[in-house]
Protein backbone atom coordinates (compact mmCIF):
# COMPACT_ATOMS: atom_id res chain seq x y z
CA UNK A 1 0.00 0.00 0.00
CA UNK A 2 1.70 3.15 -0.87
CA UNK A 3 2.24 6.22 1.86
CA UNK A 4 -0.40 8.30 2.55
CA UNK A 5 -0.23 11.87 1.82
CA UNK A 6 0.30 14.45 5.16
CA UNK A 7 -1.23 17.37 2.77
CA UNK A 8 -3.39 17.30 -0.84
CA UNK A 9 -5.01 20.16 -2.58
CA UNK A 10 -7.41 19.36 -5.02
CA UNK A 11 -8.22 21.93 -7.86
CA UNK A 12 -11.48 22.14 -9.76
CA UNK A 13 -11.29 24.04 -12.61
CA UNK A 14 -14.68 24.85 -14.31
CA UNK A 15 -16.34 26.91 -16.48
CA UNK A 16 -17.53 29.54 -14.21
CA UNK A 17 -15.81 29.59 -11.41
CA UNK A 18 -12.07 28.02 -10.34
CA UNK A 19 -12.64 25.91 -6.79
CA UNK A 20 -9.57 24.82 -4.64
CA UNK A 21 -9.41 22.48 -1.20
CA UNK A 22 -6.82 21.75 0.83
CA UNK A 23 -6.57 18.84 3.01
CA UNK A 24 -4.19 18.06 5.82
CA UNK A 25 -4.43 14.35 7.96
CA UNK A 26 -3.45 14.06 11.52
CA UNK A 27 -3.54 10.81 12.45
CA UNK A 28 -7.31 9.50 11.21
CA UNK A 29 -8.43 12.92 11.09
CA UNK A 30 -8.50 15.11 7.82
CA UNK A 31 -8.99 18.73 8.09
CA UNK A 32 -10.02 21.53 5.84
CA UNK A 33 -6.85 23.74 5.97
CA UNK A 34 -7.50 26.16 3.01
CA UNK A 35 -10.38 26.50 0.02
CA UNK A 36 -11.27 29.26 -2.37
CA UNK A 37 -13.55 29.94 -4.98
CA UNK A 38 -12.77 32.98 -7.82
CA UNK A 39 -15.51 33.44 -10.50
CA UNK A 40 -14.25 33.45 -14.20
CA UNK A 41 -15.63 36.64 -15.65
CA UNK A 42 -18.24 36.08 -18.09
CA UNK A 43 -16.51 38.84 -20.81
CA UNK A 44 -13.70 36.52 -21.65
CA UNK A 45 -12.90 36.37 -25.42
CA UNK A 46 -9.42 36.30 -26.35
CA UNK A 47 -6.52 34.15 -24.66
CA UNK A 48 -9.22 32.52 -22.31
CA UNK A 49 -7.69 29.89 -21.61
CA UNK A 50 -4.33 31.73 -20.97
CA UNK A 51 -6.48 34.04 -18.40
CA UNK A 52 -8.31 31.20 -16.51
CA UNK A 53 -4.55 29.66 -16.08
CA UNK A 54 -3.23 33.58 -14.63
CA UNK A 55 -6.78 33.15 -12.58
CA UNK A 56 -5.63 29.77 -11.05
CA UNK A 57 -2.57 31.22 -10.16
CA UNK A 58 -4.09 34.21 -8.39
CA UNK A 59 -6.32 32.54 -6.43
CA UNK A 60 -3.90 29.83 -4.76
CA UNK A 61 -1.41 33.39 -4.18
CA UNK A 62 -4.54 34.96 -2.51
CA UNK A 63 -4.95 32.56 -0.32
CA UNK A 64 -0.91 32.05 0.64
CA UNK A 65 -0.88 27.75 -0.92
CA UNK A 66 2.94 27.25 -1.29
CA UNK A 67 2.57 23.99 -2.22
CA UNK A 68 3.30 23.70 -6.03
CA UNK A 69 1.67 20.23 -6.43
CA UNK A 70 -2.36 19.83 -7.36
CA UNK A 71 -4.57 17.02 -8.31
CA UNK A 72 -6.93 18.27 -10.83
CA UNK A 73 -10.14 16.34 -13.08
CA UNK A 74 -12.00 16.62 -16.14
CA UNK A 75 -15.47 16.40 -16.76
CA UNK A 76 -17.78 16.52 -19.24
CA UNK A 77 -18.59 15.10 -22.88
CA UNK A 78 -14.47 14.93 -23.70
CA UNK A 79 -14.62 12.17 -21.24
CA UNK A 80 -15.41 8.35 -22.43
CA UNK A 81 -17.20 6.36 -19.20
CA UNK A 82 -17.74 3.31 -19.50
CA UNK A 83 -19.23 -0.06 -16.96
CA UNK A 84 -18.17 -3.55 -17.99
CA UNK A 85 -18.72 -6.74 -16.21
CA UNK A 86 -15.56 -9.35 -15.77
CA UNK A 87 -16.50 -13.28 -15.14
CA UNK A 88 -14.01 -15.08 -12.82
CA UNK A 89 -10.40 -13.71 -13.85
CA UNK A 90 -7.65 -14.71 -11.80
CA UNK A 91 -5.78 -11.68 -10.18
CA UNK A 92 -2.53 -11.67 -12.01
CA UNK A 93 -4.29 -11.50 -15.66
CA UNK A 94 -6.32 -8.60 -14.85
CA UNK A 95 -4.29 -6.22 -16.16
CA UNK A 96 -4.20 -8.19 -19.86
CA UNK A 97 -8.15 -8.69 -19.07
CA UNK A 98 -8.63 -4.63 -18.70
CA UNK A 99 -6.83 -3.65 -21.52
CA UNK A 100 -8.94 -5.58 -23.94
CA UNK A 101 -12.10 -4.46 -22.42
CA UNK A 102 -10.66 -1.00 -22.89
CA UNK A 103 -9.58 -1.79 -26.73
CA UNK A 104 -13.18 -2.81 -27.41
CA UNK A 105 -15.25 -0.46 -24.96
CA UNK A 106 -13.12 2.79 -25.86
CA UNK A 107 -13.76 4.01 -29.50
CA UNK A 108 -10.28 4.72 -30.27
CA UNK A 109 -7.05 3.28 -30.71
CA UNK A 110 -5.41 2.88 -27.25
CA UNK A 111 -2.37 4.98 -28.22
CA UNK A 112 -4.87 8.21 -29.07
CA UNK A 113 -5.99 8.08 -25.42
CA UNK A 114 -4.96 8.18 -21.79
CA UNK A 115 -6.88 5.50 -19.92
CA UNK A 116 -7.22 3.54 -17.20
CA UNK A 117 -9.59 1.51 -14.86
CA UNK A 118 -10.80 0.58 -11.20
CA UNK A 119 -13.04 -2.16 -10.04
CA UNK A 120 -16.27 -1.14 -8.22
CA UNK A 121 -16.55 -4.30 -6.18
CA UNK A 122 -13.06 -5.13 -4.99
CA UNK A 123 -14.01 -7.62 -2.47
CA UNK A 124 -17.02 -9.28 -3.86
CA UNK A 125 -16.02 -13.00 -5.22
CA UNK A 126 -17.11 -14.17 -9.18
CA UNK A 127 -18.65 -11.57 -11.30
CA UNK A 128 -16.91 -8.45 -10.85
CA UNK A 129 -17.56 -5.21 -12.60
CA UNK A 130 -15.89 -2.25 -13.29
CA UNK A 131 -15.22 1.21 -14.80
CA UNK A 132 -12.88 2.51 -17.85
CA UNK A 133 -12.47 5.94 -18.58
CA UNK A 134 -10.61 7.87 -21.30
CA UNK A 135 -9.75 10.67 -23.09
CA UNK A 136 -7.90 12.10 -25.81
CA UNK A 137 -4.06 12.64 -25.41
CA UNK A 138 -3.83 15.85 -26.32
CA UNK A 139 -6.52 17.42 -23.69
CA UNK A 140 -4.40 15.93 -21.10
CA UNK A 141 -1.17 17.42 -22.41
CA UNK A 142 -2.95 21.03 -22.57
CA UNK A 143 -3.61 20.37 -18.96
CA UNK A 144 -0.04 19.80 -17.87
CA UNK A 145 0.83 22.55 -20.23
CA UNK A 146 -1.18 25.17 -18.81
CA UNK A 147 -0.17 24.10 -15.05
CA UNK A 148 3.83 24.51 -15.89
CA UNK A 149 2.98 27.54 -17.23
CA UNK A 150 2.32 28.26 -13.62
CA UNK A 151 5.05 26.82 -11.61
CA UNK A 152 2.45 24.04 -10.85
CA UNK A 153 2.76 20.24 -11.19
CA UNK A 154 0.47 16.88 -11.14
CA UNK A 155 0.56 13.25 -10.50
CA UNK A 156 -3.20 12.77 -10.69
CA UNK A 157 -5.59 13.95 -13.27
CA UNK A 158 -9.26 12.54 -11.72
CA UNK A 159 -12.38 12.40 -13.21
CA UNK A 160 -15.10 14.76 -12.19
CA UNK A 161 -18.10 12.61 -11.61
CA UNK A 162 -15.80 9.93 -9.66
CA UNK A 163 -14.13 12.47 -7.80
CA UNK A 164 -17.82 13.73 -6.29
CA UNK A 165 -18.56 10.06 -6.06
CA UNK A 166 -15.85 9.39 -3.91
CA UNK A 167 -16.14 12.68 -1.68
CA UNK A 168 -20.18 11.12 -1.16
CA UNK A 169 -18.97 7.90 -0.36
CA UNK A 170 -16.04 8.79 2.00
CA UNK A 171 -18.73 11.48 3.70
CA UNK A 172 -21.30 8.45 4.20
CA UNK A 173 -23.78 10.78 3.01
CA UNK A 174 -25.63 8.52 1.79
CA UNK A 175 -28.03 4.93 2.11
CA UNK A 176 -25.69 2.30 0.23
CA UNK A 177 -28.81 0.10 -0.01
CA UNK A 178 -31.04 2.42 -1.57
CA UNK A 179 -31.02 3.31 -5.13
CA UNK A 180 -29.52 7.24 -5.35
CA UNK A 181 -28.39 9.85 -7.23
CA UNK A 182 -25.88 12.61 -7.33
CA UNK A 183 -26.76 15.84 -9.35
CA UNK A 184 -23.93 17.93 -9.92
CA UNK A 185 -25.11 21.17 -11.89
CA UNK A 186 -22.45 23.15 -13.15
CA UNK A 187 -22.51 26.11 -15.20
CA UNK A 188 -22.40 24.65 -19.20
CA UNK A 189 -22.54 20.73 -17.82
CA UNK A 190 -24.47 18.55 -15.89
CA UNK A 191 -23.27 15.48 -14.31
CA UNK A 192 -25.54 12.78 -13.04
CA UNK A 193 -24.06 9.80 -11.06
CA UNK A 194 -27.13 6.82 -10.02
CA UNK A 195 -25.90 4.27 -7.29
CA UNK A 196 -26.44 1.50 -5.54
CA UNK A 197 -24.71 -1.00 -3.62
CA UNK A 198 -21.08 -1.43 -5.90
CA UNK A 199 -23.23 -0.34 -9.27
CA UNK A 200 -22.82 2.61 -10.26
CA UNK A 201 -23.51 5.01 -13.81
CA UNK A 202 -22.36 7.91 -15.20
CA UNK A 203 -23.79 10.45 -17.61
CA UNK A 204 -23.03 14.00 -18.44
CA UNK A 205 -25.02 16.07 -20.48
CA UNK A 206 -24.83 20.13 -21.89
CA UNK A 207 -28.05 21.37 -20.05
CA UNK A 208 -27.20 23.63 -17.07
CA UNK A 209 -26.96 26.64 -14.88
CA UNK A 210 -26.35 28.63 -17.70
CA UNK A 211 -29.72 27.57 -19.47
CA UNK A 212 -31.93 28.18 -16.57
CA UNK A 213 -30.79 31.58 -16.21
CA UNK A 214 -31.32 31.83 -20.16
CA UNK A 215 -34.73 30.50 -19.93
CA UNK A 216 -35.45 30.04 -16.30
CA UNK A 217 -38.49 27.20 -16.13
CA UNK A 218 -37.92 25.78 -19.39
CA UNK A 219 -34.12 25.19 -18.76
CA UNK A 220 -35.22 23.40 -15.46
CA UNK A 221 -36.93 21.26 -17.28
CA UNK A 222 -35.11 20.27 -19.79
CA UNK A 223 -32.83 19.18 -16.67
CA UNK A 224 -35.86 17.38 -15.55
CA UNK A 225 -36.00 15.86 -18.77
CA UNK A 226 -32.07 14.62 -19.14
CA UNK A 227 -32.50 12.90 -15.83
CA UNK A 228 -35.67 11.02 -16.51
CA UNK A 229 -34.01 9.61 -19.81
CA UNK A 230 -30.93 8.66 -17.94
CA UNK A 231 -32.66 7.23 -15.26
CA UNK A 232 -34.90 4.93 -17.58
CA UNK A 233 -31.98 4.21 -19.79
CA UNK A 234 -30.26 3.44 -16.39
CA UNK A 235 -32.88 0.61 -15.39
CA UNK A 236 -32.86 -0.74 -19.33
CA UNK A 237 -29.14 -1.42 -19.37
CA UNK A 238 -28.93 -2.46 -15.67
CA UNK A 239 -31.44 -5.57 -15.87
CA UNK A 240 -31.79 -7.83 -12.75
CA UNK A 241 -28.96 -5.29 -11.01
CA UNK A 242 -31.74 -2.73 -10.40
CA UNK A 243 -33.69 -3.61 -7.62
CA UNK A 244 -36.50 -1.83 -6.14
CA UNK A 245 -38.96 -0.78 -8.74
CA UNK A 246 -37.72 2.14 -11.14
CA UNK A 247 -37.64 5.10 -8.54
CA UNK A 248 -34.98 7.22 -7.19
CA UNK A 249 -34.83 6.77 -3.06
CA UNK A 250 -32.60 9.73 -2.64
CA UNK A 251 -31.19 12.37 -4.18
CA UNK A 252 -27.80 14.91 -4.24
CA UNK A 253 -27.79 17.70 -5.40
CA UNK A 254 -24.15 19.56 -5.85
CA UNK A 255 -22.67 22.13 -8.30
CA UNK A 256 -23.57 26.00 -8.58
CA UNK A 257 -26.50 25.34 -10.56
CA UNK A 258 -28.06 23.38 -7.47
CA UNK A 259 -28.65 26.93 -5.99
CA UNK A 260 -31.19 27.75 -8.17
CA UNK A 261 -34.33 28.63 -6.48
CA UNK A 262 -37.17 26.33 -7.49
CA UNK A 263 -35.02 23.64 -8.84
CA UNK A 264 -34.90 21.53 -5.54
CA UNK A 265 -38.48 21.29 -5.13
CA UNK A 266 -39.40 20.72 -8.84
CA UNK A 267 -37.02 18.17 -8.62
CA UNK A 268 -38.59 16.50 -5.55
CA UNK A 269 -41.87 17.01 -7.05
CA UNK A 270 -41.56 15.13 -10.42
CA UNK A 271 -39.22 12.47 -9.07
CA UNK A 272 -41.40 11.87 -5.92
CA UNK A 273 -37.84 12.05 -3.04
CA UNK A 274 -36.25 13.61 -0.88
CA UNK A 275 -33.46 16.40 -2.78
CA UNK A 276 -30.78 17.56 -0.38
CA UNK A 277 -27.55 19.47 -0.84
CA UNK A 278 -24.16 17.14 -1.32
CA UNK A 279 -22.52 17.53 1.81
CA UNK A 280 -18.51 17.59 0.83
CA UNK A 281 -17.32 18.09 5.01
CA UNK A 282 -19.71 15.69 6.74
CA UNK A 283 -16.95 13.67 7.88
CA UNK A 284 -13.88 16.54 7.44
CA UNK A 285 -12.80 18.76 10.32
CA UNK A 286 -12.69 22.56 9.56
CA UNK A 287 -9.57 24.60 11.10
CA UNK A 288 -10.43 27.34 13.28
CA UNK A 289 -8.70 30.10 10.92
CA UNK A 290 -11.41 29.10 7.70
CA UNK A 291 -14.61 28.20 10.35
CA UNK A 292 -16.32 31.65 10.36
CA UNK A 293 -15.61 32.34 7.02
CA UNK A 294 -16.84 28.63 5.48
CA UNK A 295 -20.13 29.36 7.65
CA UNK A 296 -20.32 33.07 5.85
CA UNK A 297 -20.26 31.47 2.56
CA UNK A 298 -23.26 29.11 2.67
CA UNK A 299 -22.96 28.36 -0.92
CA UNK A 300 -19.26 27.16 -0.64
CA UNK A 301 -21.03 23.67 0.53
CA UNK A 302 -22.57 23.28 -3.34
CA UNK A 303 -18.94 23.88 -5.01
CA UNK A 304 -16.56 22.27 -3.14
CA UNK A 305 -17.30 18.63 -3.57
CA UNK A 306 -15.26 18.23 -6.40
CA UNK A 307 -12.25 19.75 -5.09
CA UNK A 308 -12.42 17.57 -1.82
CA UNK A 309 -12.85 14.26 -3.78
CA UNK A 310 -9.67 14.84 -5.87
CA UNK A 311 -7.50 16.62 -2.47
CA UNK A 312 -8.71 13.39 -0.23
CA UNK A 313 -6.84 11.38 -3.51
CA UNK A 314 -3.85 9.92 -2.16
CA UNK A 315 -4.99 10.64 1.75
CA UNK A 316 -6.94 7.74 2.60
CA UNK A 317 -8.38 4.63 0.61
CA UNK A 318 -11.41 5.29 -1.43
CA UNK A 319 -14.31 3.76 -3.39
CA UNK A 320 -12.81 4.42 -7.27
CA UNK A 321 -9.49 5.20 -8.06
CA UNK A 322 -8.33 5.94 -11.65
CA UNK A 323 -5.60 8.13 -12.88
CA UNK A 324 -4.99 9.26 -16.34
CA UNK A 325 -1.54 9.74 -15.53
CA UNK A 326 -0.87 6.16 -14.61
CA UNK A 327 0.66 4.97 -17.51
CA UNK A 328 2.85 8.07 -18.38
CA UNK A 329 4.17 7.35 -14.71
CA UNK A 330 4.79 4.25 -15.19
CA UNK A 331 6.97 4.95 -18.55
CA UNK A 332 8.62 7.88 -16.82
CA UNK A 333 9.69 5.06 -14.03
CA UNK A 334 10.54 2.48 -16.65
CA UNK A 335 12.69 5.05 -18.56
CA UNK A 336 14.49 6.37 -15.33
CA UNK A 337 15.85 2.34 -14.67
CA UNK A 338 16.61 2.35 -17.90
CA UNK A 339 18.98 5.41 -17.98
CA UNK A 340 20.04 4.18 -14.64
CA UNK A 341 20.99 0.70 -15.44
CA UNK A 342 22.39 1.99 -19.33
CA UNK A 343 24.78 4.72 -17.55
CA UNK A 344 25.61 1.76 -14.61
CA UNK A 345 26.40 -0.75 -17.42
CA UNK A 346 28.76 1.85 -19.27
CA UNK A 347 30.62 2.96 -16.13
CA UNK A 348 30.85 -0.37 -15.28
CA UNK A 349 33.01 -1.00 -18.57
CA UNK A 350 34.78 2.28 -18.92
CA UNK A 351 36.14 1.33 -15.20
CA UNK A 352 37.23 -2.45 -16.22
CA UNK A 353 39.33 -0.80 -19.55
CA UNK A 354 40.94 1.69 -17.33
CA UNK A 355 42.33 -0.77 -14.55
CA UNK A 356 43.14 -2.90 -16.78
CA UNK A 357 45.05 -0.22 -18.97
CA UNK A 358 47.01 0.64 -15.58
CA UNK A 359 47.58 -3.33 -14.98
CA UNK A 360 49.44 -3.45 -18.26
CA UNK A 361 51.50 -0.57 -17.98
CA UNK A 362 52.44 -2.16 -15.04
CA UNK A 363 53.20 -5.53 -16.30
CA UNK A 364 55.79 -3.92 -19.24
CA UNK A 365 57.37 -1.59 -16.83
CA UNK A 366 58.43 -5.16 -14.78
CA UNK A 367 59.37 -6.96 -18.14
CA UNK A 368 61.10 -3.33 -19.62
CA UNK A 369 63.14 -3.52 -16.43
CA UNK A 370 64.29 -7.30 -17.08
CA UNK A 371 64.96 -6.54 -20.80
CA UNK A 372 67.69 -3.97 -19.49
CA UNK A 373 69.36 -6.08 -17.06
CA UNK A 374 69.60 -8.50 -19.62
CA UNK A 375 71.37 -5.97 -22.07
CA UNK A 376 73.66 -5.31 -19.02
CA UNK A 377 74.55 -8.60 -18.80
CA UNK A 378 75.11 -9.01 -22.55
CA UNK A 379 78.00 -6.34 -22.03
CA UNK A 380 78.95 -8.10 -19.31
CA UNK A 381 79.52 -11.51 -21.03
CA UNK A 382 79.88 -10.44 -24.54
CA UNK A 383 82.58 -13.27 -24.68
CA UNK A 384 80.45 -15.76 -24.03
CA UNK A 385 78.54 -16.15 -26.99
CA UNK A 386 76.58 -19.43 -26.76
CA UNK A 387 75.06 -17.82 -23.53
CA UNK A 388 74.39 -14.54 -25.10
CA UNK A 389 72.55 -16.51 -28.03
CA UNK A 390 70.35 -18.44 -25.42
CA UNK A 391 69.25 -14.93 -24.17
CA UNK A 392 68.59 -13.76 -27.55
CA UNK A 393 66.23 -16.49 -27.96
CA UNK A 394 64.91 -15.86 -24.55
CA UNK A 395 64.18 -12.03 -25.52
CA UNK A 396 62.32 -13.13 -28.90
CA UNK A 397 59.70 -15.33 -26.69
CA UNK A 398 59.56 -12.27 -24.67
CA UNK A 399 58.41 -10.12 -27.06
CA UNK A 400 56.08 -12.14 -28.64
CA UNK A 401 54.45 -12.48 -25.41
CA UNK A 402 54.54 -8.91 -25.46
CA UNK A 403 52.72 -8.77 -28.55
CA UNK A 404 50.04 -11.11 -27.68
CA UNK A 405 49.64 -8.80 -24.59
CA UNK A 406 49.21 -5.88 -26.45
CA UNK A 407 46.58 -7.49 -28.78
CA UNK A 408 45.04 -8.59 -25.53
CA UNK A 409 44.58 -4.72 -24.29
CA UNK A 410 44.12 -3.20 -27.82
CA UNK A 411 41.14 -5.77 -28.22
CA UNK A 412 39.33 -4.79 -24.95
CA UNK A 413 38.73 -1.11 -26.69
CA UNK A 414 35.72 -3.09 -29.30
CA UNK A 415 33.91 -3.21 -26.11
CA UNK A 416 33.52 0.86 -26.21
CA UNK A 417 32.21 0.14 -30.17
CA UNK A 418 29.81 -2.30 -29.29
CA UNK A 419 28.03 -0.92 -26.12
CA UNK A 420 27.38 2.24 -29.00
CA UNK A 421 25.81 0.02 -31.64
CA UNK A 422 23.98 -2.07 -28.64
CA UNK A 423 22.88 1.09 -27.58
CA UNK A 424 21.49 2.28 -30.70
CA UNK A 425 19.89 -1.12 -31.78
CA UNK A 426 18.05 -0.89 -28.08
CA UNK A 427 14.38 0.49 -28.31
CA UNK A 428 12.41 2.04 -25.57
CA UNK A 429 11.31 -0.83 -24.40
CA UNK A 430 14.62 -2.61 -23.60
CA UNK A 431 17.04 -2.13 -20.90
CA UNK A 432 20.18 -3.51 -20.34
CA UNK A 433 21.03 -5.27 -16.92
CA UNK A 434 24.56 -6.97 -17.18
CA UNK A 435 27.24 -7.35 -20.09
CA UNK A 436 30.01 -9.40 -19.93
CA UNK A 437 32.35 -10.70 -22.25
CA UNK A 438 35.99 -12.21 -23.43
CA UNK A 439 37.89 -12.20 -26.58
CA UNK A 440 39.89 -14.45 -28.38
CA UNK A 441 43.80 -14.44 -28.10
CA UNK A 442 44.55 -14.32 -31.91
CA UNK A 443 43.86 -11.76 -34.40
CA UNK A 444 40.88 -11.54 -36.02
CA UNK A 445 39.54 -14.16 -34.08
CA UNK A 446 35.63 -13.51 -32.66
CA UNK A 447 35.07 -11.94 -29.09
CA UNK A 448 32.06 -13.75 -27.16
CA UNK A 449 29.45 -11.34 -25.41
CA UNK A 450 26.51 -11.99 -23.05
CA UNK A 451 23.92 -9.99 -22.20
CA UNK A 452 20.69 -10.15 -19.58
CA UNK A 453 18.46 -7.71 -19.58
CA UNK A 454 14.48 -6.28 -19.35
CA UNK A 455 12.00 -5.69 -21.50
CA UNK A 456 8.13 -4.47 -21.39
CA UNK A 457 7.12 -7.17 -23.36
CA UNK A 458 8.33 -10.63 -25.31
CA UNK A 459 7.66 -8.82 -28.71
CA UNK A 460 10.21 -6.32 -27.53
CA UNK A 461 12.89 -8.62 -26.87
CA UNK A 462 12.79 -10.48 -30.28
CA UNK A 463 12.41 -7.32 -31.86
CA UNK A 464 16.15 -6.77 -29.96
CA UNK A 465 17.11 -10.17 -30.89
CA UNK A 466 16.18 -9.71 -34.62
CA UNK A 467 17.92 -6.64 -34.97
CA UNK A 468 21.12 -8.35 -33.34
CA UNK A 469 21.08 -11.27 -35.87
CA UNK A 470 20.57 -8.04 -38.87
CA UNK A 471 23.78 -6.74 -37.07
CA UNK A 472 26.97 -7.61 -39.09
CA UNK A 473 29.02 -6.80 -35.45
CA UNK A 474 27.33 -9.89 -33.99
CA UNK A 475 26.99 -13.36 -35.47
CA UNK A 476 25.66 -16.53 -33.89
CA UNK A 477 23.09 -14.48 -31.60
CA UNK A 478 20.90 -17.20 -29.26
CA UNK A 479 18.69 -16.22 -26.57
CA UNK A 480 19.47 -18.11 -23.05
CA UNK A 481 16.18 -17.63 -20.98
CA UNK A 482 13.35 -15.69 -20.91
CA UNK A 483 10.34 -15.32 -17.58
CA UNK A 484 8.18 -12.70 -16.55
CA UNK A 485 8.45 -11.07 -13.44
CA UNK A 486 5.93 -8.32 -11.91
CA UNK A 487 7.18 -5.50 -9.64
CA UNK A 488 5.74 -5.89 -6.16
CA UNK A 489 5.19 -2.11 -5.60
CA UNK A 490 3.99 -0.77 -8.91
CA UNK A 491 2.09 -4.24 -10.09
CA UNK A 492 4.06 -3.63 -13.52
CA UNK A 493 5.14 -6.78 -15.32
CA UNK A 494 8.43 -7.01 -17.16
CA UNK A 495 9.67 -10.17 -19.20
CA UNK A 496 13.68 -10.72 -18.01
CA UNK A 497 15.86 -12.23 -20.42
CA UNK A 498 19.46 -13.40 -21.59
CA UNK A 499 21.60 -13.58 -24.71
CA UNK A 500 24.70 -14.86 -25.63
CA UNK A 501 26.34 -13.99 -29.87
CA UNK A 502 29.55 -13.65 -30.98
CA UNK A 503 31.12 -10.25 -31.95
CA UNK A 504 33.05 -9.88 -35.17
CA UNK A 505 36.63 -8.12 -34.56
CA UNK A 506 38.50 -6.13 -37.36
CA UNK A 507 42.35 -8.25 -38.17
Amino acid sequence: MPKLKKTSIGLDIGSHYIKFAELARSGDAITLNRFGVKEIPSNLKADKEKAITQLISQLLSENNVKEKHVNVSVGGQSVFIRFVKLLQVKEDKLKQTMKFEAQNQIPFPLTEVAWDWSLLDREEKGTKKAVVVAIKKNIIEDIISRLDSIRLSTDLIDVEPISLYNCMVFNEDYSREKLGAILDIGANTTNLVIFQKNNIWVRSFPVAGNRIAESKDQGIEEIIGEVERSIEYYFMQSGEDAQGGKKLDELLLTGGGSAIEELEQKLMSKFKTQAKILDPFRKIRISKEIFSDLETKKTVKNQLGVAIGLALRGMTDLKIEVNFLKEMISERHAYSQKVLYSRFSIAVAALTLICFSIFMRQDYSVKRLKMNKVDEMLEVYRTYEPKIKKMQDKEDVLMEKIDILYHQASSRAIWLDVLGIISEILSEEVWITDASGIVSMEKGGLARLDLGGKALSYQAVNSFVSSLKSSPSFEDVKPISSSLEVDEKTGEETVKFNITMDVVTES
